[in-house]
């Protein structure tokens, strides 16, 4: 009998790692994404990478917003930046340069086009890490209050903005902002 174990012991090990394993692909990976929706914005100060100047995520409230995570070093930053080029006519647009070199930044800035009102540089990723910011690019959808709406981890796509980021952005606006509410 024990024999007979120990001869499929390795069948029934392969069988069970093979049951975990196509569990584990069968979950969505950018569900965790939801996990995130409804906390604030952190509260962070980080130099401005466009004038230099002292940025406060506070700032960046008063309407609702796009916070854009990206790096001059990512492939698909540079993919999705002509469609946030576009964005940025429609809503105001922030980045956060994400572990990236504050020249090399700049240069592609340059190079490409700005589509940002202001970028935080976060060379280390502490900001990013608050966010729970998994990697390049992600973008997230604030209301105005800075209560996260929306996450995309991945290459932003008009399909993708379309789908999840365009309804909750009208619903967002047609809710009263933060400085408005209390005013006659």
């Amino acid at each position: 009998m024990r024999s007979r174990l120990r001869l499929f012991l390795p069948l029934i090990v392969t069988l069970g790692l093979g049951a975990l394993l196509w569990l584990g692909l069968g979950k969505d990976p950018y569900r965790q994404d939801e996990a995130t929706l409804g906390r604030p914005l952190p509260t962070w100060q980080s130099e401005n990478l466009l004038d230099g100047g002292i940025i406060d995520t506070a700032e960046l409230k008063g309407e609702p917003f796009v916070l854009n995570v990206w790096a001059s070093w990512c492939p698909s930053c540079r993919a999705e930046h002509p469609l946030l080029a576009e964005l940025a006519k429609t809503v105001p647009l922030y980045g956060l340069n994400y572990r990236d070199k504050g020249d090399a930044a700049r240069a592609w800035l340059i190079q490409a086009g700005n589509p940002y009102k202001a970028v935080l540089a976060d060379p280390n990723g502490k900001l990013a890490l608050e966010l729970g910011v998994y990697g390049t690019p992600e973008t997230y959808l604030f209301a105005a209050d800075g209560t996260l709406l929306s996450r995309h981890t991945g290459e932003l796509t008009k399909e993708v903005w379309q789908r999840q980021f365009v309804p909750l952005l009208a619903r967002a606006r047609a809710l009263p902002t933060p400085q408005a509410e209390g005013q006659p």
